[in-house]
């Protein structure tokens, strides 16, 4: 172990060592070239080192600290985490795809948060040799070694990891200037925003929403390097909320990030914890999402989608190409069908899913109108 990572403290240290363990046991499985694999719901695989790694971590994170929250990709959702102070936030594979593939751009993402907020984070890529440590007040780390975030002051020339039709899409009122863009793109969001942290690439920005697992490891190890990493509304993240999700995330140093928060931030994307007005920005308190509110007196929700003109509204490219979903008696069981939808579409920002509420019902035979 190098000097500088003494710096950090012994359960940082843990998120490490763990890591490395992690590392090791789906490099075994990635090594077999096929991993048995399924999907989780309609867009979102799930194999069997994903599982594997996530009882590893899992037994020896809570064996070390057993009274700590548990929040991660591969484990049923828990109420009681969050009624938890302290949280462990674990993605066991980051980049899925990647890793059925071959590829090798995935990693092991674990993190502390304490009252919302990433206190401490690991990210471990096995095949690239990368592992980046972060602790809050003591700086982040790539195999030992202190990085920092670009001090780029210009959207010009910026080296970003971003998807190519989002910033190319005819509907941004200013284009976007010439940039150096990621290709390959890793899928995996964590790695992603450590290349910010380490300066390798200037900023990253996805326009859909993103886990708490997908982010919050990152987040630390970014902000500890000296960026900024929040939504694309420029809100710094509160995790362990209600739905384990953040609305969009841009990555990027302290020059560069408000100039993209100014460039993105009509985009209108939802807040996941959203109550009744989803776009704006969110409040730095608790909030509760309609899925666990008490059933309002309606009897029809639609759950409707299709690519939009302009990613900043809601108008529709080609209304005979709407994908309807269905129609479900109350909020929670649409609010379930709109996240399946809606999960198939990472990085199209142009392609969304709504849900409609129907208030009132025209009787065009009588023009009666019958309130819902």
């Amino acid at each position: 172990m190098q000097a500088t990572e003494r710096r950090f403290s012994d359960r940082t240290q843990l998120l490490r060592e763990v890591a490395l363990e992690a590392g090791s046991l789906a490099l075994a499985y990635f090594e077999k070239g096929t991993v048995p694999s399924w999907e989780k719901y309609p867009g979102h695989p799930v194999t069997e080192a994903d599982i594997a790694v996530n009882k590893l971590v899992h037994d020896r994170l809570m064996g070390a600290y057993g009274d700590y929250g548990w929040l991660s990709e591969e484990t049923a959702l828990s109420r009681h985490t969050q009624r938890l102070e302290t949280v462990w936030c674990v993605d066991p594979i980051d980049g899925t795809r990647a890793f059925m593939s071959g590829q090798p751009y995935w990693c092991i993402g674990l993190s502390v948060i304490e009252h919302g907020q990433p206190v401490a984070g690991v990210v471990h890529a096995p095949v690239l040799g990368e592992t980046y440590c972060a602790e809050r007040g003591k700086g982040a780390t790539l195999n030992g070694d202190p990085i920092q975030t670009s001090t780029r002051e210009q959207e010009d020339g910026c080296r970003m990891i971003a998807a190519e039709s989002m910033l190319n899409h005819p509907a941004w009122k200013v284009p976007w200037p010439d940039m150096h863009l990621a290709n390959p793109k890793p899928n995996a969001t964590l790695l992603r925003m450590c290349w910010v942290a380490s300066g390798t690439w200037d900023a990253t920005l996805v326009l859909w929403r993103k886990s708490d697992w997908d982010l919050a490891a990152g987040t630390v190890i970014v902000n500890e390097a000296g960026g900024i990493a929040s939504t694309h509304l420029g809100e710094p993240f509160i995790f362990n909320r209600s739905e384990p999700a953040q609305r969009s995330l841009i990555a990027a140093g302290k020059a560069l990030h408000p100039l993209l928060v100014e460039r993105v931030k009509g985009v209108r994307l939802p807040d996941p914890n959203w109550t009744v007005r989803p776009y704006d920005k969110t409040e730095t308190t608790e909030q509760k999402p309609m899925a666990d509110m008490p059933e309002a007196k309606q009897l029809l929700h639609i759950v409707i989608g299709g690519e939009l003109k302009d990613v900043k509204g809601v108008e529709f490219e080609d209304l005979s190409k709407i994908d309807f979903v269905g129609a479900f008696p109350s909020y929670k069981a649409a609010y379930d069908a709109w996240k399946s939808a809606a999960q198939r579409t990472v990085d199209n920002a142009e392609m969304r899913y709504f849900i409609l509420h129907a208030h009132r019902l025209l009787d065009p035979e009588t023009g009666s109108h019958h309130h819902v």
